[in-house]
């Protein structure tokens, strides 16, 4: 970490030397007045295709609880918390191969619920070694280990974050401590070749320590999606945590953040951060300071932002300490037009494409593919409902085979 605290007195005062022009005014998303203006999203406001391919199943690639999708150029990646990792065919969803193991050997991980790296095509699970993950490709064979890095200070609670920048260095996000400010940092091997505050949380007495009193809370109503995990110290939150949320998020050959109390888009690079876009939340933020206290959480939280060609895809909520008050939204920027659709997220989007249940994209990749990964059970139902539909596209016909007990189906949103 002294490393870490190095780089950034080094390189914080750097600018980006591909950012914007000065003088030219950021392009602004004006979301506050699409969030008092709700209207229904349409699958044909953000996509040009959906189609859907059901998982093979078989005892060898029975898909358990709570499970993740991935999509790769060529493979669905689909891992779950009964320490699954399986791939499938894009195109056919025929199972291909186990990816991973449990163990304390050299291959061996301590959980196969690990992040996707599509640059290297290649996945990262956490070992039984700190600090360490195992690499395995798409085939299931293992690549090799490497050392986690950055890490937060000792004694400290951090939320750390790892994404890919591209094929040889990686993205670490870490939230503040009392000692260091929100952050991120690009690894090469496992060198830090730069590292930059986030212009949102400064290190703070207030952010949670090891040793404090802090009283450690679930939530996953109205959340998107997520299960958030809050700090809590006599009644005021210190830090909202997750593990399946990312600041980042790629599109074509570029990746993006946007953190929260800080309203700017950024485009990362290891020159900097470069401000791309601005967040109208008008009166609706959510400031630092307001996030310690529980009756002034009625700003947006952001939870995730996904980008194609055509549009960006916000997800968010108002009341987020307010369990019973909690509500997400989806949010649908056209990049064309400059206007913004906002939806209650429990409305999911329309499907007049394929005219079949309701979208609700979980997962988007650098080549602007978003998915959808549907319980086998919600086809079933939906089919037995609508016996009589017609016109369907061949895709949405073939589901009607798929048991209750079956694989998942898996949307593919173009």
């Amino acid at each position: 970490m002294k490393q870490l605290l190095v780089c950034l007195a080094l390189v914080s005062l750097c600018a980006c030397k591909s950012g914007q022009p000065e003088g030219e005014a950021l392009e602004v998303i004006p979301l506050a007045s699409a969030f008092e203006n709700q209207t229904e999203l349409k699958a044909s406001d953000c996509f040009s295709r959906v189609r859907y391919v059901a998982l093979e199943t078989t005892d060898d690639c029975l898909v358990g609880d709570e499970p993740v999708v991935r999509i790769a150029p060529d493979k669905i990646i689909v891992m779950t918390s009964q320490r699954q990792c399986f791939t499938f065919d894009k195109q056919t969803g025929k199972f291909l191969y186990p990816i991973g193991h449990i163990g304390d050997d050299p291959e061996g991980c301590a959980d196969l619920c690990g992040y996707y790296n599509y640059a290297t095509g290649q996945i990262s699970f956490p070992s039984n070694r700190f600090q360490e993950n195992a690499i395995y490709d798409l085939e299931g064979r293992f690549v090799g280990r490497r050392k986690d890095k950055p890490a937060p200070p000792l004694g400290e609670i951090a939320m750390v974050v790892h994404d890919y920048w591209d094929a040889q260095t990686s993205l670490a996000y870490v939230t503040a401590t009392r000692v260091s400010p929100e952050q991120i940092a690009f690894v090469r091997d496992t060198a830090i070749v730069a590292v930059y505050p986030t212009n949102s949380e400064p290190a703070s007495e207030q952010v949670p320590y090891v040793g404090m009193p802090n009283v450690l809370t679930f939530e996953n109503e109205g959340t998107a999606g997520h299960s958030l995990m809050l700090l809590l110290d006599e009644g005021k939150c210190g830090r909202v945590m997750s593990s399946t949320l990312t600041p980042f998020w790629h599109w074509g050959k570029e990746t993006y953040l946007k953190v929260n109390y800080n309203d700017t888009i950024y485009q990362t690079t290891p020159e900097g951060l470069c401000p791309k876009r601005l967040v109208d939340v008008g009166t609706y933020s959510f400031t630092l300071k307001d996030r310690l206290y529980k009756n002034r959480d009625n700003g947006f939280y952001f939870f995730d932002i996904s980008e194609n060609a055509q549009v960006l895809l916000f997800r968010f909520c108002r009341y987020l300490y307010h369990a019973g008050e909690r509500t997400a939204y989806n949010a649908v920027y056209d990049k064309a037009t400059k206007t913004v659709k906002v939806a209650p997220y429990d409305a999911g989007i329309t499907n007049d494409l394929s005219h079949f249940l309701p979208l609700q994209p979980h997962t988007a990749n650098e080549a602007g593919e978003f998915a959808q990964l549907i319980q086998a059970a919600d086809v079933a139902t939906w089919f037995e409902e609508n016996a009589s539909a017609g016109g369907l596209p061949a895709d949405v016909e073939a589901l009607r085979k798929v048991g209750e007990e079956d694989n998942p189906v898996i949307a593919i949103m173009e």
